[in-house]
């Protein structure tokens, strides 16, 4: 099974997981980030600023992106 990797970006911050994930297919692995990422900001215990970008991107084995979902914070007066 292919191997893909979660990357975590926030502002000038990067988390990227060491370990390899193995899924059967891409549309199972959007699936997964798609949950996790829903995880990942329920438990955010602060706020995004206005005009910052929260990020989780998939990447392949050679680190190429294949997808990415993407959480924009804007303030509307």
């Amino acid at each position: 099974m292919p191997k893909y990797f979660f990357v975590v970006r926030h502002g000038d911050k990067t988390a990227d997981h060491s370990d390899a994930i193995e899924f059967p297919d891409i549309s199972a692995v959007q699936l997964e980030a798609i949950k996790s990422t829903g995880e990942i900001l329920r438990d955010f215990d602060y706020p995004i600023e206005a005009g910052s970008e929260w990020r989780m991107e998939v990447v392949d084995e050679a680190r190429k992106p294949l997808f990415s979902l993407r959480v924009m914070a804007e303030l509307h007066e």
